[in-house]
């Protein structure tokens, strides 16, 4: 018995994993349960065994951004060091397979409920993850920002903005200038605070 469900985990796992990493390399419609199961070496039957393919998809999604989310601030990282790596490696053509991931979410939460969810969450832990890491700043004395909270959806949003510019090819805005964009918002929020501390 326990070794029909210790394999029967493997199994599971292998087709978790298997999403995961396509998802990764074609995104949400380049993932089909064909794939997954040419990926993880099992066959279609055992696929819908374990998994509903949309409560699947909407779980490996989920997955990714977790760690995006926990990727926030590693540990032993200061505030300055993580927020300076959020700056330099948001709009890094690594991190494009992960924009796709979010539009394409994006774009598909109005009829994909499981998705919609999924999204729900991941923004909820994307945005409380900054939303610590600027409060730690504060209380370190790195930067001052009047409420840690409103800044992290302005940034958010400037963010979300400039991705959406670099994947549509908007000649203006590359990597670099996006990046420099990024960087000035945060500067300005600083100076916004009423404290006129403007360390950020």
């Amino acid at each position: 018995m326990m070794e029909q469900h210790a394999k029967a985990s493997a199994a599971r796992a292998k087709i978790f994993e298997a999403t995961i990493a396509l998802l990764l390399e074609g995104g949400i419609h380049g993932t089909q349960t064909r794939t997954v199961t040419e990926r993880a070496g099992v066959g279609t039957g055992l696929l819908n065994h374990y998994f509903r393919w949309p409560e699947l998809r909407a779980a490996a999604w989920s997955s990714i951004f977790e760690a995006v989310a926990r990727d926030t601030r590693r540990d032993g990282e200061t505030p300055e060091q993580a927020l300076d790596r959020f700056f330099a490696e948001t709009f890094l053509e690594s991190a494009h397979p992960i924009w796709r991931l979010w539009i394409e979410a994006e774009n598909l939460s109005s009829s994909d409920s499981y998705l919609a969810s999924a999204l729900a969450g991941a923004r909820t832990a994307l945005r409380v993850a900054m939303t610590d890491l600027l409060v730690a700043g504060r209380l370190s004395g790195a930067w001052s920002v009047a409420t840690p909270s409103e800044t992290a959806i302005r940034l958010e949003a400037m963010r979300d903005g400039l991705a959406g510019m670099i994947l549509s090819s908007d000649p203006e805005v590359d990597a670099a200038a996006a990046e420099r964009q990024l960087r000035m918002l945060f500067k300005l929020e600083c100076k916004g605070d009423e404290s006129g501390n403007a360390k950020g």
